[in-house]
C-alpha cells in the first residue's frame, strides 16, 4: 500500500519526502549539533534508556595476562596461559575510550510508503543520520548495518566524519531501491546479522516499523540486548494509526487494488484495532526485554523526539505514548 501525500512547493528542492539526497542528511548535522551539550557530561553516555543498569559486556579491550595475585577476580583468569605455563595467570584490560554507536536500519517493504511529508523509509534514514552526527559530536564512533530491499551495507564502527559520510552514502542508496515482488529483505534478517556481527558492549539502535516479528525474532533480540544497551526507534505514518476520513478509498501496493470503505464503522474498528493490537505486542516486548521504545510518528520534529525521549540532560520514560 502507498499512498503519497505530495510535498509543499516551499520546501527545498533537494529534499522530495520519497528518497534521501546527500546534501539532505550533511545539513542533519546542524540540528545535531543542538543535541549536544556542553560540560564533562557526554549525550550519549545517558542514551541507553531509562533503566539503571550496568554496563553490558565489559567496556574493555584486552591488554595482557599477568601472574593471579590474591584478590583478582577469579571470572578474569586466563585459562590457556595458565594451563600453559602451570601457574595462575589473570587478564588485565584497559578501559575503552568510546563505545561504538551502531544504526541498525531496517528498510522492509513496508517502510516504502507515507502519506505525509515523507515516506517512512526517509524518516528513517534522517533519524539515523541525525544519531550518526550526534554520536560523533560526543567523541564516539559510529557504525552501522543496513538492509534493503536490494543490498545489505555493513559499516565498521569509524571516528569522525568518514563515519558518519559512510552511512549517510548507504542510506541515500537504500532509500532509492525501492520494493518490488521479489524483494525479500525483512527485520528478521537484519536483526540475525547483527547478532552475528555487533561487537558486545555497543549502542544499538534499531531503526525500523515492526510490522513483522516471530518467536525467532524475540529470541534473537533477547540475545542482541543481553551484551548491548539497545534502543528500538518505532517509524509510525499517521495514516497507520487511523483510519482517513469517512470515504471508499483506492489502495494499490503496485499488484493488488483493493477499496477502502472508512464510512463503515466496522472497518474502521477493525482497522484500529489491528495497529493497537500490534502496538501492543510491540510494547509488551520492549517492557519484557527492558528496552526503551522510541516512537517517531512521520511528520513530526526528529530534535523534539530525541529531547524527549532519549533526554540528553536526563534519565526519563522512553515509553511514553503518542
Amino acid at each position: 500500500m502507498r499512498l503519497i501525500k505530495f510535498i509543499r512547493k516551499s520546501r527545498p528542492a533537494t529534499v522530495n519526502g520519497i528518497t534521501c539526497t546527500r546534501e539532505e542528511l550533511l545539513e542533519l548535522r546542524h540540528l545535531a549539533r543542538t543535541l549536544s551539550i556542553g560540560g564533562s557530561t557526554r549525550a550519549y553516555s545517558i542514551m541507553a534508556g531509562s533503566t539503571l543498569s550496568k554496563f553490558r559486556g565489559r567496556g574493555m579491550d584486552y591488554a595482557e595476562s599477568r601472574i593471579y595475585t590474591p584478590g583478582d577476580d577469579v571470572r578474569n583468569i586466563d585459562w590457556r596461559v595458565t594451563a600453559r605455563t602451570g601457574r595462575t595467570h589473570t587478564k588485565v584490560y584497559v578501559e575503552e575510550r568510546d563505545r561504538p554507536v551502531i544504526a541498525l536500519v531496517d528498510f522492509s517493504p513496508s517502510l516504502y510508503f507515507g502519506t505525509k511529508e515523507a515516506f517512512k523509509s526517509v524518516v528513517a534514514a534522517r533519524l539515523a543520520a541525525t544519531i550518526a552526527w550526534t554520536a560523533i559530536f560526543n567523541g564516539d564512533r559510529i557504525g552501522g548495518i543496513i538492509l534493503s530491499p536490494r543490498e545489505k551495507y555493513e559499516l565498521r564502527p569509524t571516528a569522525g566524519r568518514k563515519g558518519v559520510l559512510a552511512l549517510i552514502q548507504a542510506l541515500v542508496k537504500a532509500t532509492s531501491q525501492f520494493a518490488d515482488q521479489n524483494s525479500s529483505s525483512s527485520l528478521g534478517q537484519l536483526i540475525r546479522h547483527g547478532v552475528r556481527a555487533i561487537r558486545p558492549g555497543s549502542r544499538i539502535f534499531l531503526i525500523s516499523d515492526f510490522y513483522h516479528y516471530d518467536a525467532e525474532l524475540e529470541r534473537n533480540l533477547g540475545r542482541l540486548s543481553r551484551h548491548n544497551d539497545l534502543v528500538f526507534c518505532q517509524v509510525i505514518d499517521p495514516l497507520e494509526m487511523a483510519p482517513p476520513p469517512p470515504g471508499v478509498y483506492s489502495i494499490t501496493d503496485g499488484h493488488k487494488n483493493i477499496r477502502l470503505n472508512t464510512r463503515n464503522a466496522d472497518v474502521c474498528q477493525r482497522y484500529t484495532n489491528t495497529f493497537r493490537t500490534r502496538q501492543d505486542n510491540l510494547e509488551h516486548l520492549a517492557s519484557q526485554l527492558k528496552i526503551p521504545l522510541l516512537k517517531l510518528v512521520s511528520g513530526t520534529d526528529i530534535a523534539g523526539i530525541m529531547r524527549r525521549g532519549l533526554s540528553l540532560k536526563r534519565r526519563v520514560n522512553l515509553h511514553e505514548s503518542q
